[in-house]
């Protein structure tokens, strides 16, 4: 029986808080939690191929932070689903909770799964509910198809099981696509069950021009310029120009899907971070610490390099920053936001960063100055990076469009 507490998606209508101006600290817990220093081997022989599971959830990750449109979304991404809500509106695209899982299984397998909250006749292995959420996750692999509030062929509610017992999705009108708990799920929608439309043995997903598994979650440049790196959600990592290939954790099983790739200050490494605050480091790039293994309120979403002290900033969708051996100079991690963050940059000199939301809303901490925002602006597409121009000060962003927006740095041009 669906759960009074939250009928489907489509149905709620709240009203969130826009945030578009920078933000102190908020009575923020600075959590730098010891840990073992990990030290990763270099060189690291690349998987056959993710398994298509892996890919499905890869492709949901890509979408942290796109608009809920209620009607929008296809197989093919996020589109403008007719309907005037909050959050999203003419010339916004974005999915709900059952364009989403279409979405992410069509392009990792092929199959449609129909739109009217049935399943695909004849395809599929159905995963029935247990008694308990954790013998439901039990049963479950990372890329299974999730279900609630009906029956698993009347359903209200979808996501894509991320492992761990968290699941992607997009639940509702003014809440873009972000993870949540089976847990809480539980406690808004009775549970259907899962369907999973992929093979356990090795898939077949495609790679990028550099061998990556798509779709790419981070890239990260030489000091100089002279090349780059990017990484997939997998964690491969490919070298270009006179970047130079100092290992990945491709063919390790991840906990969470890989949310971005740093460089160190002279170029030597590089640091993968990972969507449970697993940090990774490789070439001359230090281990300090992480949030791996920790509890989060939120994913991480990004990192940031103190060129001061060779440390850094993680931070997390709610805005929350954690800091390992740079300091700490506040975060919205106690408060409520109206939109995920995505990514964040710092000053040359660590004396202070910055975060931006996917409607463009920017946050300044420490002594980083506040040059404005896209916050309370109608954007095309959610913004999913930042960047800070040392020579000025200020910063882009980049929206999901490659639609770049400059505050006090050069406009060089945009896709």
């Amino acid at each position: 029986m669906e759960s009074p507490l939250l009928r489907d998606a489509r149905a709620i209508r709240s009203t969130l808080t826009v945030v578009g101006l920078p933000a102190k600290a908020f009575g923020a817990l600075l959590l730098v939690p010891t840990l073992v220093v990990l030290s990763l081997s270099v060189g690291v022989t690349r998987a056959e191929a993710a398994t298509q599971g892996d890919q499905i959830v890869a492709y949901a990750a890509s979408q942290a932070g796109v608009p809920y449109c209620d009607g929008g979304g296809t197989i093919h991404g996020p589109t403008y689903g007719g309907v005037d809500e909050a959050g999203c509106g003419p010339g916004v695209q974005g999915f709900d909770c059952m364009s989403l899982v279409q979405y992410a299984v069509y392009q990792a397998t092929g199959i449609v799964v129909p739109s009217n909250g049935t399943q695909p006749q004849g395809v599929g292995v159905y995963i029935a509910p247990q008694a308990t959420v954790a013998e439901d996750t039990a049963e479950l692999l990372p890329g299974d198809a999730v279900f609630w509030g009906g029956s698993i062929n009347g359903y209200a509610h979808s996501g894509i099981y991320a492992g761990n017992g968290n699941v992607w999705d997009a639940i509702g009108v003014n809440q873009p696509v972000q993870m949540h708990t089976m847990t809480y799920l539980r406690t808004q929608y009775s549970y259907d069950g899962a369907m999973r439309f992929w093979t356990t043995g090795s898939g077949a997903p495609a790679p990028t021009s550099g061998a990556l598994v798509a779709p790419v979650a981070g890239m990260a440049s030489m000091p100089d310029g002279s090349g780059y790196w990017l990484t997939d959600a997998f964690g491969d990592v490919s070298a270009h120009g006179a970047a130079v290939d100092d290992g990945s954790m491709a063919g390790h099983l991840l906990d969470a899907p890989i949310a971005h790739i740093v460089s160190t200050s002279d170029g030597w490494g590089y640091w993968l971070v990972a969507a449970d605050g697993g940090i990774f480091a490789f070439g001359d790039a230090p281990f300090y610490g992480s949030m791996g293994g920790k509890h989060l309120n939120a994913p991480v979403v990004g990192m940031s390099v103190d060129e001061a002290t060779g440390g850094y900033w993680e931070v997390g969708t709610d805005g929350g920053i954690f800091a390992f051996d740079a300091p700490f100079d506040g975060s919205t991690g106690a408060i409520h936001l109206s939109r995920p963050v995505t990514a964040m940059a710092s000053l040359a000199d660590g004396q202070g960063y910055w975060f931006v939301a996917s409607d463009g809303g920017v946050f300044a901490e420490g002594s980083a100055p506040f040059h404005g925002s896209m916050g309370g602006e109608t954007l095309a597409a959610p913004v999913v990076g930042m960047a800070s121009d040392a020579s000025t000060g200020g910063y882009w962003l980049v929206a999901a469009d490659g639609g770049i927006f400059a505050f006090d740095a050069p406009f060089d041009g945009a896709d």
